[in-house]
């Protein structure tokens, strides 16, 4: 429901893609459910929460100078690599 979520989706694709390509490898035992059958491991790990208000982040203008993530419950391994 944000106003910017294609631009954000577009942004998570972007550096989806780009990790891919350097050879970075998705570990799925991050995931704790199944798959529905739309889903992939990446589309999974890269739509938390954590991940899209970096993807946020970055496509503002001016680009801010940090970034800090807080979050209160408890961040799974693959958002903080």
């Amino acid at each position: 429901s944000h106003p910017q979520s294609t631009e954000i989706y577009a942004k998570i694709d972007r550096l989806q893609s780009k990790a891919i390509e350097n050879g970075f490898i998705f570990d799925s035992s991050w995931i704790t459910r199944s798959l529905n059958e739309n889903e992939t491991i990446e589309s999974v790990l890269c739509g938390h929460s954590e991940l899209l208000v970096i993807a946020l982040s970055l496509i503002q203008e001016p680009a801010p100078k940090f970034i800090q993530v807080v979050k209160n419950l408890r961040v799974c391994g693959h958002c903080r690599k």
